[in-house]
């Protein structure tokens, strides 16, 4: 059985595709859970017995990914005094594109709601709806830089030593 401890201690000799998993699963797991419930339990189209095992299952799915990711990336980000000159280099990359990200989606979402309080008119919010959004920004905003590690880093080559 694989746990979270395990998955994170194999990580730094994972391949590429292996990796690119972990980072799909951590993005969609959580987000599906919230659009599933939100579709299909809060209309009424779905009893809650049946999506109480498929919200496991997705939520399990964003930690193992998390977990992975952070496992990947452990040593990568944060000692880069200990890093080659490629390794550096790809980390760079990764802080650009992850910060490129972060920052279109930032102005996606303000352009959205700029367009919507210009001509629809004021937005009535309740915690309860902000939950989930609080929660995906504390999980995945510091997650973005070594979710993108995870993902643009090519397989090292078999004279590397890691």
């Amino acid at each position: 059985m694989v746990t979270p401890s395990t998955l994170y201690r194999r990580m730094p000799d994972a391949q590429q595709r292996s990796r690119r998993i972990l980072v799909l699963a951590a993005f969609t797991g959580f987000p599906l859970q919230i659009i599933g419930y939100t579709t299909l339990v809060a209309s009424g189209l779905l009893p809650q017995i049946i999506w109480a095992p498929l919200t496991i299952a997705l939520f399990s799915a964003t930690i193992a990914g998390v977990v992975g990711i952070y496992g990947y990336g452990q040593g990568r980000i944060d000692h880069r005094d200990r890093l080659d000159e490629r390794q550096r280099s790809t980390v760079d990359q990764a802080l650009i594109v992850s910060y490129g990200i972060l920052t279109t989606i930032i102005v996606v979402i303000a352009g959205l709601l700029a367009a919507y309080l210009s001509f629809v008119g004021t937005i009535q919010l309740e915690m309860g709806a902000l939950g989930p959004w609080f929660i995906a920004i504390g999980v995945y905003v510091p997650l973005l830089p070594f979710a993108a590690l995870a993902w643009i880093e090519p397989d090292a080559p078999p004279d590397d030593d890691r």
